[in-house]
């Protein structure tokens, strides 16, 4: 059991280094500081490097909880996207502040979709179903 969290913590950390800049000494503090927003590029680059870390930590040999594997992949991609660009999006051309929760949500969903198509085999039929009933849930809401 310890080795599986082991396995855990240490694919989160490396997966979070790739993300995160932790040369925190060569920066000076400053409180007016503006983030740049994430860019569609950005938002591809992170969810590409999601996608990835969830597939790999869950494949065969190393076998992984897909949710709680999920959710680390989910909360890093919103982790991300506040910490680099300061909660802020680009989305239909113009600059918007996301909550962080509905963030990691889509992104949960979004990681889900992909993990069907590049590592169908390791999503637990459960997700698949969970994420089949969601994405219909959400087609009825932006229907309205």
């Amino acid at each position: 059991m310890s080795l599986k969290i082991s396995k855990i913590f240490a694919i989160s950390l490396i997966f979070s280094s790739f993300l995160i800049d932790i040369n925190y000494g060569s920066k000076n503090v400053n409180a007016n500081v503006k983030y740049p927003p994430a860019n569609k590029n950005d938002l591809d680059l992170y969810h590409g490097m999601g996608v990835s870390f969830l597939c790999n930590a869950t494949r065969k040999g190393f076998d992984l909880d897909f949710p709680k594997t999920l959710n680390v992949a989910s909360a890093t991609f919103a982790s991300v996207v506040s910490q680099k660009h300061g909660g802020k999006i680009i989305e239909r051309k113009k600059e918007q502040t996301v909550d962080m929760k509905k963030l990691q949500f889509i992104a949960s969903l979004q990681l889900v979709e992909s993990a069907l198509q590049v590592c169908p085999d390791n999503v637990p039929e459960k997700i698949e179903k969970q994420f089949k009933i969601e994405t219909e849930r959400l087609k009825k809401l932006q229907g309205l």
